[in-house]
């Protein structure tokens, strides 16, 4: 077991003063501000209007051909308060001019068939171009401090905005002139700047050859500024991984997926042929308009032939046909297409191995000394790592594993009881293949302790154990599993369309499985693998869902064998256990805490599901999700809570009412879509009236700070204050205000921001490989008042058995199949203590003589709820592991044209009142479709 976990971030070292950089610096003039917004405007008519110019593409032609250029800075189309870029010295107006000028080309409208349009746009493009000439930029000097930063009122350090971007530029500047040697190769590295930081990227990309095919990667880094809650000093986080390329002859992109496209380009300018520093991001897809390939309007790539004649610069065609020659370079020219997993599989897995990763940050803290150092280690806050969970192994004794069998039946059969609260289990299998549907039976079977049996000739199974009661019915789903049909008209809504489809093929699956009024069944579903459905929009699975709420079942989906990989046995126990936990039946095991927390603790999780309109049904649509979990109740110890009925429902009713909501949500007759700040204090009200709704006994609130941040400002670490909770627009109170035994754990992942940091457990010494190691960790010097830990959890077995010490970008001889390994990389999931019973709480409420809370012990009830008997450890504790789960039934339907609400094929789903011995159903020739239920 290792001792220590070392995460891969820094912070500026207190020893070595100000980090110092002296930059030229110009601001967008105020007057091609306003000329070129005239002109921009000129394509939003009758649209919202834009508050700033779209500068992020005139940003990378700069950065790709400008010499000098460090970084640019963000919101400077808005205003001319931000410095809009920072080179090393001044660029002749003569080099910014042309690139100037390609940008502005691009900001009217396309085509016009009003001859007056047209002539108003030419003038005013005239007028913006006659502007470049007339009004150069003005340079000035500015010293910049990349340490700078101020602590906020609860003692986190927030750096100067300008660091976001120019300190992960500065450092990727200082590793992209040091090559990295590993195992006697020198890897070269160029930099791509990303909305968050930069990442570099090895260059040329190496090679792996396995039989006759060839496969390319390339090394990846990446450099974020991030801070950490109470932490006095700011981080920057640097992660490791693999970038591949897309080479298969023609490469496939599916209907409406685009792809990214890295160019490697010189510069366009004679007699400057200077070393390449960075490759510039473009990204592809289809243009329905054009009936073909093309460059989005963010792409640099369809400017560079404006400004280099003499080379060619490849085409979107081109690109997907002849990846390889593209990747290795025409004419001074390079561009590779990033593989994605919707291109199919690549010969590289992706990942690297706790070694390869130790060796590249010890590069990188090597190149960022003296400036930065290494945050210290972490070691163990909790001695106990895990919860009371059963053994995994099996025993020696075949009597002793017989009696853990029973014992994990027992308590599958006890999860269902509860959740259920007695009624019959139902569980209808639509297949599509016959050996899907027997390893599905099999696996209930396995799951409950079921005999198995052949059941009767329709397809009907029935079981009674004990207290449980279970009802099997297996059908062919047969055309219920096709494509869409999607009938689009001109001058209506795709999203209109497709909302009509969906209730057209849920109404029908409503049918099929039969009304069930009283009980909330499960549904297994058997579907084709989503690269069947090439039309965008046409795979049915949302359909089915709705169609299976519509009929009270919860639904799960399983793929055909052929459309999947992994055995059918594996996956049908997978879904299986994914079926029971949307019906609730996952109780949390047994806490080891030493019983320094209460018994009756509650967890109540909150999380924010935002669909957009590019979602599976393309309709826009919010919903604040929370759960609460009593693992003691012995009836239905997971709830949702109904915002509309105002009470707590068991978990499988929440998801069914998730869907009803969706499908029939009226209109909002005219009105205008909700303010950014309006749907902020919605959210807002309803999280103070759910802490009103758990006053009554001790509670952990879960939330996670990046899904939330957005709709409770309070919760960005500027803001947090230990054992105080913010609500915008107000000043901080006391915690304890909203309930006495409240407890507030905020969790962070990596997300796509890289807000925690790489990690791996160092050996004891130089020869013994680093590795993984599961447990709560925290800063030496954090003592017992610390609030902020990480969390880590092992490798699981479907990670196999890849070695620590196995290295990717450059093979060992030894293992020279390296590459295509899957590397495991667990995150750090951080755990910030924002509330508990501390001293300074309970004195400030009066209630000196209470023992207090060890911010770690609440840590560890967290932490400990991320592992589960019937599950591979969590992403994030169960109870928001559910709660993030429930966005699944989030899936709104756009309303038909001229109707204030929608006739939902989804019906209500009613309060619990069948009796133990209902019916599993109705024959589907005698049920009544839930759309003719709810007709109005």
């Amino acid at each position: 077991m290792y001792r220590l976990i070392s995460t891969t971030a820094y912070e500026p070292d207190p020893s070595a003063g100000p980090w110092t950089e002296r930059y030229r610096v110009i601001s967008f003039p105020e007057e091609w501000r306003e000329e070129f917004m005239g002109l921009y405007r000129l394509r939003w008519r009758r649209r919202e209007q834009p508050v700033g110019l779209p500068i992020s593409k005139l940003n990378d032609l700069l950065r790709a051909t400008a010499p000098g250029l460090v970084a640019t800075g963000r919101g400077a189309g808005a205003g001319t308060e931000v410095p809009w870029f920072y080179a090393l010295e001044d660029m002749p107006a003569e080099l910014v001019a042309p690139l100037l000028a390609s940008w502005v080309m691009t900001l009217p409208p396309g085509a016009e068939r009003d001859p007056d349009h047209t002539a108003d746009h030419r003038a005013a493009l005239d007028r913006a171009l006659a502007l470049i000439d007339d009004h150069s930029p003005r340079w000035r000097q500015e010293s910049v401090d990349l340490t700078a930063a101020e602590l906020s009122p609860g003692g986190t350090a927030q750096p100067d905005r300008r660091l976001y971007h120019l300190l992960p530029e500065q450092i990727g500047a200082r590793l992209a002139a040091r090559p990295l040697h590993l195992n006697g190769v020198d890897l070269s590295f160029r930099l791509a700047t990303r909305d968050q930081g930069v990442e570099l990227v090895s260059w040329p990309p190496r090679t792996y050859t396995r039989g006759k095919r060839v496969w390319y990667y390339s090394g990846l880094v990446t450099v974020t500024v991030q801070t950490v809650p109470f932490a006095p000093r700011f981080r920057v986080h640097v992660s490791y991984g693999v970038r591949r390329w897309a080479t298969g002859a023609p490469v496939h992109l599916p209907e409406g997926r685009g792809a990214t496209v890295l160019l490697d380009a010189p510069h366009p300018w004679p007699g400057l042929d200077g070393p390449r520093m960075r490759l510039t991001a473009n990204s592809l897809a289809y243009d329905r308009r054009l009936g073909m390939l093309a460059w989005n309007r963010h792409s640099l790539v369809d400017l560079l032939p404006e400004l280099d004649v003499l080379r060619a610069y490849p085409k979107p065609a081109e690109l997907t046909t002849e990846p390889v020659d593209w990747l290795e370079g025409r004419d001074g020219v390079a561009a590779g297409i990033l593989h994605s997993t919707a291109m199919g599989p690549h010969g590289v897995g992706a990942g690297l191995m706790p070694l390869e990763r130790s060796l590249l940050d010890r590069w990188v803290e090597k190149c960022l000394r003296p400036v930065l150092r290494r945050v210290p280690d972490l070691e163990r806050a909790h001695r106990k790592s895990k919860p009371a969970l059963r053994p995994t192994s099996k025993a020696k004794d075949p009597e002793e594993q017989e009696t853990r069998s029973r014992q994990r039946v027992q308590a599958r059969q006890d999860a269902v009881h509860a959740a259920l609260d007695g009624q019959p289990l139902m569980v209808d299998v639509l297949w599509q293949t016959e050996e899907t549907r027997d390893e599905l039976v099999a696996a209930l079977c396995e799951w409950l302790g079921l005999p198995a049996g052949p059941g009767r000739a329709d397809g009907y199974h029935e079981w009674r154990v004990g207290d449980l009661h279970v009802m099997l019915r297996t059908q062919p789903l047969q055309t219920l599993g096709a494509s869409l049909e999607i009938a689009r008209e001109p001058g209506r809504p795709r999203a209109q369309a497709l909302a009509e489809a969906v209730r057209e093929r849920a109404a029908r699956m409503a049918v099929r499985l039969g009304a069930r009024p009283g009980t909330v069944g499960l549904a297994v579903v058997e579907t084709l693998g989503p690269d069947r459905f090439s039309a965008q929009g046409s795979d049915p699975k949302s359909a089915l869902r709705h169609g299976c709420a519509s009929a009270h079942r919860v639904s799960q989906f399983i793929v055909v064998p052929e459309d999947a990989d992994g055995a059918v046995a594996l996956r049908a126990r997978s879904a299986l256990a994914d079926g029971m936990r949307q019906l609730g039946a996952v109780i949390p095991p047994d806490q080891r805490l030493d019983e320094e927390l209460p018994a009756d603790l509650q967890y109540l999780a909150l999380w924010h599901v935002r669909r957009q309109a590019n979602g599976p049904t393309r309709q826009a649509g919010q919903h604040l999700v929370a759960l609460r979990i009593r693992p003691r109740d012995p009836v239905h110890p997971v709830r949702g809570w109904d915002d509309t009925r105002k009470e707590w429902v068991p978990y499988a009713r929440l998801l069914l009412t998730l869907a009803v909501d969706g499908a029939a949500a009226p209109t909002r007759s005219g009105r205008p879509a909700p303010t950014a700040d309006e749907r902020r204090y919605e959210v807002e009200r309803r999280i103070r009236s759910l802490l009103y709704q758990v006053r009554d006994r001790p509670t952990l609130l879960l939330a996670s700070s990046a899904n939330l941040r957005e709709a409770w400002p309070g919760l960005n670490n500027g803001q947090l204050i230990t054992d105080m909770i913010t609500f915008d627009g107000e000043p901080p109170v006391r915690l304890a205000l909203h309930g006495a035994d409240l407890r507030v754990v905020l969790l962070r992942d990596a997300n796509s921001r890289g807000e925690t940091p790489q990690w791996y457990a160092p050996g004891e010494t130089e020869e013994e490989t680093p590795g993984f190691s599961a447990g709560l960790w925290a800063a030496r010097d954090g003592g017992r008042d610390a609030r902020v830990f990480v969390s880590t959890v092992g490798k699981p077995p479907a990670a196999g058995t890849v070695r620590r010490d196995l290295r990717k970008l450059v093979p060992d001889a030894n293992w020279p199949h390296g590459p295509a390994a899957t590397a495991w990389n667990p995150q750090a999931l951080e755990l910030t203590v924002l509330g508990c019973l501390s001293e300074a709480s309970l004195a400030a409420s009066g209630r000196a003589g209470t023992l207090p809370d060890r911010p770690a012990v609440v840590a560890a009830a967290a932490h400990q709820l991320r592992f589960h008997d019937e599950y591979h450890p969590l992403a994030r504790p169960l109870p928001l592991h559910l709660a993030k789960l429930a966005e699944e039934y989030v899936l709104p339907l756009a309303t038909a044209p001229g109707s204030t609400k929608v006739s939902a094929p989804v019906s209500t789903p009613a309060p619990v009142s069948a009796p133990a011995s209902a019916p599993i159903s109705a024959p589907a020739s005698s049920a009544t479709p839930a759309a003719e239920e709810h007709t109005e």
